[in-house]
């Protein structure tokens, strides 16, 4: 029932439905529109020369505004200022199936924010960069300290208008045994305020922990706030669970709620995943609240993911993040005076750690998410580790693995060894000739399906957060993460990879994937950019 509803509300199957309905339009009009101009006209002796005079001022008119409207359309993809990845499938779309491709570009086409979220996001980023201004100084002595770091951190500040943070404290969570019991013995200790973001929360042990700690808090008078993925928590959770956490104080939110229309808002999905306890800790990264994801059930074998835990300024940034989206759902301007004016401690070389957000179309300027892994690949000088459960990456990405392994790196590229999506693995491995001819190393993880979104440079620089490689996360959803260097945590990272290197399958170097998989992940390849 869950994968039916994931299904029902995807963009590939509303893609077939339009499909299927311009064919139905185009049997209508073929075989029957003859019976039905007799019908309306009321006259079964009505000659067929006079049905088609009929048809001729009906039909030939629909048919010339439809292609004015292509015409327009497709001016309008020519002209938008975006990667060629995005146009290309419009183009040619256009040229093959115009009525079927306008159709799909006014319901897709502009991936990004309406007016209303587009002032939101607007007002909140102007609200919470006052909280993060630096002095010439600061900045001189961050550039002094983060060496060449310093772009990959300077980039996230320059479009989220968010905050670098040093001496801040981080943990490695390398499984869901050992996030789980943490994060709920961490709840109990909130005293003001708990803020929770998730793509998916799933009846079952984990909820029901957490559910309980919640309502327990709320009671006591800790301010709860919960916002979920509604699509993502389609059949996971009872549709009523604001409701019911409602009695007990608790507010909990729906993040685009799903409504029975076509709309390109249904694919810019929530799929960050935070917590923040007081201005005590935070904690961020691959972990939804499910059983899976702590091995209570199994799904696809070994379900391997990871998070980490904040202490410190940064935990600023985590909030900002939260409250942005929960600005987007509530409709107005939460007081961020309120929520980040804080002393916070300082934790001596503890590193320094840069939580963001990412969403989809114009969220910021550009794609943070995609050129934070770039940033990473570039800095690496010896070894860079990564792992991703989805291996279908923009072109500037791909590139950017290839070119790090041309100039000599070592890098290594973990995927699923056991997949929860077979067209999707296809396509990941449609790519592999093309790393491994450029000396990427890849790894099956065997023991099951590596659902973490991590990445680490010479033990130097390293990700961890939401973002997979593909172009949902990277372009259409609301995605978060940190940014991390030279934090004491970074050798709990590497030894992890290594670990997963240990016990995963090497891809051999002479791998060929060819046949009918190879044709159709051709095709699919082709209008992944657009879903």
């Amino acid at each position: 029932m869950k994968k039916f509803f994931r299904n029902l509300f995807s963009g590939y199957f509303l893609v077939l439905l339009i499909l299927l309905l311009e064919l139905a339009v185009i049997v209508f009009v073929q075989f029957y529109l003859d019976d039905v101009v007799k019908v309306v006209i009321d006259d079964p002796t009505i000659s067929q020369k006079n049905i088609d005079i009929i048809i001729a001022l009906i039909y030939h008119p629909l048919r010339a505004a439809a292609f004015v409207i292509a015409v327009i359309i497709f001016f309008r993809i020519v002209n938008k200022h975006e990667d060629p990845e995005f146009k290309i499938p419009w183009i040619v779309g256009m040229l093959l199936m115009p009525l079927f491709t306008s159709i799909l570009f006014l319901i897709f086409g502009n991936h990004g924010l309406n007016k209303r979220d587009k002032r939101i996001i607007k007002t909140t980023t102007e609200e919470y960069n006052k909280h993060f201004l630096l002095d010439e100084n600061a900045k001189k002595e961050y550039r002094e300290e983060l060496g060449t770091a310093v772009n990959a951190f300077r980039y996230i500040n320059n479009i989220t208008k968010l905050g670098i943070h040093p001496n801040n404290r981080v943990k490695y969570y390398a499984t869901g045994e050992e996030f789980f019991p943490e994060l709920i013995e961490s709840l109990k200790l909130a005293k003001e305020f708990i803020f929770m973001e998730f793509f998916i929360i799933t009846d079952g042990k984990i909820w029901d922990e957490v559910k309980d700690v919640l309502i327990k808090k709320a009671e006591e008078g800790v301010e709860v706030r919960i916002i979920y993925d509604d699509m993502g928590c389609g059949g996971t959770i009872s549709a009523r669970t604001p409701k019911i956490l409602g009695k007990y104080g608790i507010k909990c939110y729906k993040f685009h709620p799903f409504r029975p229309i076509l709309s390109g808002v249904y694919n810019n999905r929530d799929h960050r995943k935070i917590v923040v306890i007081d201005h005590q800790m935070a904690f961020t990264g691959g972990m939804n609240l499910a059983d899976e994801y702590a091995n209570y059930i199994n799904r696809f074998g070994y379900w391997k993911d990871t998070m980490i835990k904040i202490e410190g300024s940064a935990i600023n940034n985590l909030i900002a993040v939260f409250l942005q989206n929960l600005n987007l759902v509530v409709g107005h301007i939460s007081d961020y005076n309120k929520w980040m004016n804080y002393d916070y401690p300082k934790y001596e070389d503890g590193g320094y750690v840069m939580p963001f957000g990412d969403g989809p179309g114009d969220y910021v300027s550009a794609l943070p998410g995609e050129q934070t892994y770039i940033n990473i690949l570039n800095y690496a000088q010896k070894k860079v580790y990564i792992s991703t459960p989805y291996l279908v990456p923009t072109y500037s990405l791909l590139d950017a693995l290839r070119s790090a392994a041309l100039r000599g790196v070592e890098v290594n590229l973990i995927v699923p060894g056991m997949p929860d999506k077979p067209i999707v693995y296809w396509m990941a491995k449609s790519n592999f000739r093309y790393l491994l001819d450029a000396g990427v190393n890849i790894y099956l993880y065997r023991p099951g399906f590596n659902h973490m979104k991590t990445a680490i440079a010479d033990n130097e620089l390293g990700f961890v957060g939401t973002i997979n490689f593909d172009f949902r996360s990277l372009v259409h959803h609301f995605e978060c993460g940190a940014i991390l260097y030279k934090c004491p945590c970074m050798d709990d990272i590497t030894k992890d990879f290594e670990h997963m290197i240990e016990i995963s399958e090497k891809v051999p170097q002479d791998y060929k994937f060819k046949g009918i998989k190879k044709s159709i992940c051709s095709v699919l390849k082709i209008i992944s950019a657009l879903f």
